[in-house]
């Protein structure tokens, strides 16, 4: 039965449907990480050609079809766009467990990253339009739920059925349940029915324009960017962010090489901490961001600024402390607390300081960025001073690199508080002026 049956159905039938997208979403490009020694040794790749895999094959195509993906959502409809996407990379998802060394893997991440990049801008898009404003972060965040929960049960899988189906078979089966999915999503999700709780004049607005061509919206991205500086600190600070998780695909790796841990059991403690923190953070990140822009000044950016600032000693020490102690497992549940709570305020605030014409455009454009600046470039970077590293004889090749990441990372504070001040003074001033 299609949501828009029945009038307004509800939309957190919506909201779970692409919560279940976005963890296949994540278990399908995070299992090279859950995976990573196996695939490693199976294929004899350097950190390196491991850090291109996990890295800048995929995340060059991801960001470049992210702001297309966004582009074209906003002008043909974001539920066409997107089951396209996820057919696509299903099917590539499950030919990756077929690679044989390292260009036959090479050569299947950028198929997979082009499906993938569908659905951030297409669902995000559907869901602003769908949640009212006072709600928005919190269903985002749950959305973003997906990040966490995506990671930590590619890991999961790694330790549950990485021994019984090996890494190519884990592949292959999650592949074919995507497939399935394509026919859910045709079934539940109704292009019409995604702008109905909007005013009319922002349905209007937000309505795919096959009007505008693809020029057209180009151009109107670009006046805008130039035109709105908390647009442009919102995208900085969800470039900054990322830089942390660029780190991701080496964790596993430098759990055992350099923390001294099983591969199997960091591999489930480690994804079950994803799983949990994740969570707490996906709704909790929302949901206190929400209320705080209820009540204080700043709003959600200025929420998300004093959030990561609470995190940031507990994230470092993640890194520092010894392997194993209470502050070790402490540091690891902030880290992931980090990650995991940002989506929701900083997509809300991505999205309230957006035309709702360019959500779905604006979106991709901020995962463009992420994915070449950050987790791509960022990858590698890691990957080959760790080679360079390794090479000198040093026995933290991975931990210094990641380090810094961390460091580069916790910048986006700024960024947010920049604009939760800017919100304080404008709402200062408005009530002066009253």
């Amino acid at each position: 039965m299609a949501l828009a049956q029945g009038g307004q159905r509800s939309p957190y039938l919506l909201l779970g449907f692409f919560l279940l997208l976005h963890v296949l979403n994540q278990v399908d490009r995070n299992l090279i990480a859950g995976f990573g020694p196996e695939i490693v040794r199976d294929l004899g790749l350097s950190r390196t050609q491991f850090g291109i895999v996990a890295g800048i094959a995929f995340t060059a195509f991801y960001a470049v079809t992210a702001l297309a993906a966004g582009v074209l959502a906003d002008r043909f409809g974001r539920v066409r766009i997107l089951a396209l996407g996820l057919a696509t990379w299903s099917a590539f998802t499950a030919l990756s467990g077929l690679a044989r060394g390292f260009l036959s893997l090479v050569a299947m991440r950028p198929l997979v990253a082009t499906g993938e990049a569908t659905l951030i801008p297409a669902a995000t898009a559907i869901l602003s339009e769908r949640f009212s404003p006072q709600r928005r972060a919190s269903a985002i965040g749950i959305f973003f739920m997906g990040v966490p929960l995506g990671v930590g049960a590619s890991f999961f899988l790694a330790g549950q059925l990485g021994p019984i189906l090996g890494w190519r078979g884990v592949f292959v089966l999650l592949g074919l349940l995507g497939l399935i999915l394509v026919l859910a999503l045709k079934l539940l999700v109704d292009e019409n029915a995604t702008s109905r709780s909007l005013s009319d004049a922002t349905q209007d607005e937000a309505q795919p324009s096959p009007s505008r061509s693809a020029t057209a919206v180009l151009a109107d991205l670009g006046r805008e960017l130039r035109t709105n500086a908390d647009l442009r600190l919102a995208i900085l600070g969800s470039v900054l962010m990322h830089v942390y998780l660029a780190g991701g695909p080496f964790v596993k790796i430098w759990l055992l090489e350099e923390r001294g841990f099983d591969g199997n059991g960091i591999a489930m403690t480690y994804g079950l901490a994803l799983l949990v923190f994740g969570v707490i953070g996906a709704v909790a990140g929302g949901t206190l961001a929400d209320l705080y822009a209820k009540r204080f000044p700043g709003g959600r950016a200025m929420f998300l600024a004093l959030f990561v600032t609470a995190l940031a000693p507990l994230i470092m020490a993640f890194r520092l402390a010894d392997a194993g102690s209470i502050l070790f497992y402490v540091g690891m549940g902030a880290g992931i607390l980090f990650f995991s709570s940002f989506y929701g305020p900083a997509f809300a605030v991505m999205q309230s300081v957006s035309p709702a014409r360019l959500h779905a455009s604006v979106t991709g454009l901020a995962m463009l960025l992420v994915n070449v600046l950050a987790l791509g470039i960022g990858g590698v970077l890691i990957g080959v001073v760790s080679d360079v590293l390794v090479a000198q004889g040093r026995h933290d090749a991975l931990s210094l690199p990641l380090i810094i990441a961390d460091i580069i990372s916790l910048l986006t504070i700024f960024c947010f508080a920049r604009i939760g001040w800017r919100e304080w003074r404008n709402s200062a001033q408005s009530v002066a002026g009253a």
